[in-house]
């Protein structure tokens, strides 16, 4: 589980070449076009160390991401789930990109897009196991603090409280790093793989995450 790689290759190299796993499944921000002028070159960098990791690879955009282009990218590799379910041998995954920031970046979404997307696609869903990826984190939680200040989505929050998944990942908050409960949902930020972070799941009769770092 992975999210906030803002186009750090390296790390992301180094994650995918220590972890043995079936899935990977990233929240967004994969490249960044606040700190690379060929925003779509380096966005290609990440989506090919995901295919040189030679196991499936989902992901939805960031804010930090050109939505079209990225949703584009991601098309073009088999590897969106931004607004679509994937159905995966062990669960199915829906996404829904891009977070809300007081800074006008690239790809900023209502949490009323966010939620009525994800309501419709929920319920489409047809694996025991369901899992949301979603850039921008619910509020009030673990996840979504910056300082002492909240600063996550009440839509977000609502649609997890209303619908059954087992998990949600998140991202977009590098502060807040963790694992929350919402409603019976696990939720995770797994920190961001630009500064080394990234998440384990294994699903079996339980869910078991790790939260870990590249040279933890």
């Amino acid at each position: 589980m992975l999210t906030d790689i803002h186009g750090e290759v390296k790390n992301l190299e180094k994650i995918i070449e220590k972890e043995n796993y079936d899935t990977l499944l990233c929240a967004g921000d994969l490249s960044d076009a606040n700190e690379f002028e060929n925003y779509s070159e380096t966005l290609e960098q990440v989506l090919e160390a995901f295919e040189n990791g030679g196991e499936m690879s989902k992901a939805v955009p960031g804010n930090m991401d050109r939505e079209e282009k990225c949703v584009r990218a991601l098309i073009d590799h088999r590897m969106n789930i931004h607004k679509k379910i994937s159905s995966l041998e062990a669960f199915d995954a829906v996404g829904f990109g891009g977070g809300q920031t007081p800074f006008d970046t690239y790809f900023e979404p209502s949490g009323k897009e966010i939620k009525d997307a994800l309501e419709t696609l929920f319920d489409r869903m047809k694996a025991d196991r369901k899992i949301g990826v979603i850039h921008q984190p619910p509020a009030n939680s673990e996840l979504d603090k910056i300082e002492d200040e909240h600063v996550g989505s009440e839509q977000v929050r609502d649609l997890i409280e209303s619908k059954e998944f087992d998990i949600v990942l998140t991202g977009h908050i590098h502060e807040s790093a963790g694992v929350d409960e919402i409603a019976g949902t696990t939720v995770v930020n797994p920190g961001a793989v630009v500064e080394g972070k990234y998440g384990v799941l294994e699903i079996g009769a339980e869910i078991n995450i790790q939260l870990k770092e590249i040279n933890g």
